[in-house]
């Protein structure tokens, strides 16, 4: 009889042996995974090189121009209006959402420090261009070009550094990809007026 207790106790033992230790085994994996995606993101972020950065409250106009348009916004009393079109209402999460994309640049890697021919990144004649201006007067010029090849992102160049060329994240561009008319705010619908009562006849 104690022979038998003895036995279940051991194989009882293993099993909660077994738990435990893949229990320890799924720790290790999870502390280990986080770990290295952690590692992945630092070092991602110590490869980035960062090209300029302008807080975006400091930001007091923003000039755009590729082929779909040309356009500069000033901000007016907090709110973002067109320079040459003070009345023309615009959606401002719209504008806001601009700013946002260009407010602050990093290039994933620096293409060449002595370009010599523009062309060859789409840059003599490039897809998007874009002037930062904050409240003291500070300008940043971000002109972008061709898409890379390999998808890797877009050419682009700060200022008139024309000689470092630089591989940005394409995605913002889309954005700018845009008029001034699907920048108009959508017309409020006037509130529908109440119906008039009618006197019941006595």
């Amino acid at each position: 009889m104690g022979g038998k207790v003895s036995k279940k106790n051991r194989q009882l033992l293993t099993i909660i042996g077994l738990c435990v230790l893949l229990i320890a085994l799924i720790i290790v994996f999870f502390v280990a995974t986080k770990h290295k995606d952690n590692s992945e993101k630092k070092e991602e972020a110590g490869n980035n090189i960062e090209l300029y950065s302008i807080k975006e409250s400091d930001i007091a106009e923003l000039h755009f121009k590729n082929s779909t348009a040309e356009l500069t916004f000033v901000k007016n009393k907090n709110k973002w209006v067109l320079k040459d079109d003070t009345k023309y209402s615009l959606d401002q999460s719209k504008v806001e959402t601009l700013i946002s994309d260009v407010k602050k640049m990093s290039a994933t890697s620096e293409v060449t420090s002595n370009c010599t021919d523009l062309s060859q990144y789409g840059l003599k004649e490039p897809a998007l261009q874009v002037d930062i201006t904050d409240k003291d007067g500070n300008k940043k010029t971000l002109t972008a070009g061709d898409e890379s090849v390999a998808g890797e992102g877009r050419y682009a160049y700060i200022d008139n550094d024309t000689k470092k060329v630089y591989m940005v994240e394409s995605a913002f561009a889309s954005d700018f990809e845009t008029t001034k008319k699907e920048l108009k705010a959508e017309a409020t619908a006037a509130p529908a007026s109440a119906a008039p009562t009618e006197t019941p006849v006595k």
